[in-house]
């Protein structure tokens, strides 16, 4: 499956954001195998499912020894799995998104650690959240701020931090390359309600 941008290894490809990655490093020249357990929105079709340079893996992203086979075969890790939804979603299941996503970026993070020096992988990049701010008092908020204010009062928030702390622990230890990404009010088409979620009605 080569191409000419290179291999990249992505988790949580099923979801909103992860389609949008894969098409888009489709689209750049990367090769691209994606892992997913379909456990936000169920089984998915996309359009690029057939396309030469991707493969889909049903996986769990907790499963320390498939993500290391993986990562061998990788230049870049991008680590997107999550368990996450909307506002109610957050509020419905704070101990579930605390504990099953931290279990899910130890697990990615032991794996790329293993990988590291014996295939090809070159960084981990890692899908945080604009929540990591939560507890600023002013705005703009300033890079570095994170690690000075308050952390998060939502455990979706301090998990998000907590998954950076981990890629920079990565680093100082292991030197892995890394870079965080902190998206903010992701939203658009292919976008739909988690399997958990719960509908409020306005007006």
């Amino acid at each position: 499956m080569g191409a000419e941008g290179g291999h990249i290894v992505l988790t949580g490809a099923a979801g909103f954001i992860g389609g949008y990655i894969v098409e888009e490093a489709l689209s750049q020249g990367y090769s691209v195998t994606g892992v997913d357990n379909f456990s936000k929105y169920g089984k998915v079709t996309r359009s690029y499912d057939n396309h030469p340079h991707y493969k889909l893996v049903e996986g769990d992203a907790q499963d320390v020894d498939l993500l290391k086979q993986l990562f061998l075969e990788a230049d870049h890790v991008i680590a997107g799995a999550a368990m996450i939804g909307g506002i109610t979603y957050f509020h419905s299941y704070p101990y579930d998104l605390l504990a099953m996503n931290e279990r899910i970026i130890a697990s990615t993070c032991d794996a790329a650690i293993e990988a590291f020096p014996l295939g090809r992988l070159k960084k981990v990049t890692y899908l945080s959240s604009s929540m990591v701010f939560e507890s600023a008092d002013h705005w703009p908020s300033i890079e570095g701020e994170e690690l000075l204010i308050p952390p998060p009062h939502s455990s979706y928030g301090f998990q998000k931090l907590s998954t950076e702390y981990f890629a920079r622990a990565a680093w100082d230890q292991y030197r892995i390359p890394f870079t965080i990404l902190r998206p903010f009010n992701c939203v658009g088409i292919g976008e739909r309600r988690a399997l958990g979620d719960i509908e409020i009605t306005s007006g």
